[in-house]
């Protein structure tokens, strides 16, 4: 079982918990749906827990008080975070779908899906039809005894970025959520969202990188 617990004692202890959920979820599990397997790529934290760290963009949905739990929702799909208290949602922005047809050299991506509604479109895509009994298997899988008999590399980094398109003026006076950095990325090369920002992030969080280096990893000279 995926270990999705928030240790709410403090913003610092939250934001760790974020990292070791993401490192987890990249690196140990796999998606499947009816035999169609992705991995993620692109993912955002949303927590609110009363005067520890309140994220005035999480929605607060009584669904993200499960933990573990699919929240479909108007912006895309959540895996909930929450612990009967305090509301948490992982935002899936990207995936990969993985085939043993394509190599190594591509991390066995045979497709990338970028945008958390055509994350959506995609997964539900691959549901049976609405008046076909079969069950649907719509989970992942723990794949962390055989990487890469499943096609998962293990990305060269984990990268914190700024999550994307939030309002400003939903924050506090500090913007310590609008600035925070809980989206997490992975192979930087594919075609993710704001690029530029992810390498300004990467120069920050990886400050013995070269530049070249970085600009090598994201496939393009996106800084000086």
């Amino acid at each position: 079982m995926m270990n999705l617990l928030v240790n709410n004692e403090s913003k610092a202890t939250v934001i760790s918990s974020f990292d070791t959920i993401a490192k987890s979820l990249f690196c140990d599990f796999q998606l499947e749906v009816n035999k169609h397997y992705y991995r993620l790529l692109d993912i955002e934290f949303y927590y609110y827990c009363d005067k520890v760290f309140e994220d005035g963009y999480a929605h607060k949905h009584e669904a993200q008080l499960q933990s573990g739990k699919w929240y479909f929702h108007g912006s895309g799909i959540d895996i909930t975070i929450g612990d009967g208290i305090n509301h948490g949602g992982i935002l899936i922005r990207a995936v990969a779908k993985i085939s043993g047809e394509s190599s190594f050299d591509k991390n066995f991506i045979e497709k990338e899906i970028h945008g958390p509604l055509n994350v959506k479109t995609e997964i539900c895509s691959k549901l049976k039809g609405a008046f076909e009994k079969e069950l649907n298997t719509f989970c992942f899988h723990n794949i962390s005894g055989d990487r890469m008999g499943a096609g998962m590399i293990l990305p060269k980094h984990i990268i914190k970025s700024k999550r994307i398109g939030l309002n400003s003026k939903n924050d506090n006076q500090l913007q310590e959520f609008h600035n925070g950095k809980f989206r997490y990325v992975i192979i930087p090369y594919l075609k993710l969202r704001d690029k530029t920002q992810i390498a300004i992030d990467m120069k920050q969080q990886f400050p013995d990188m070269p530049i070249s280096e970085i600009n090598k990893e994201l496939g393009s000279a996106f800084l000086k």
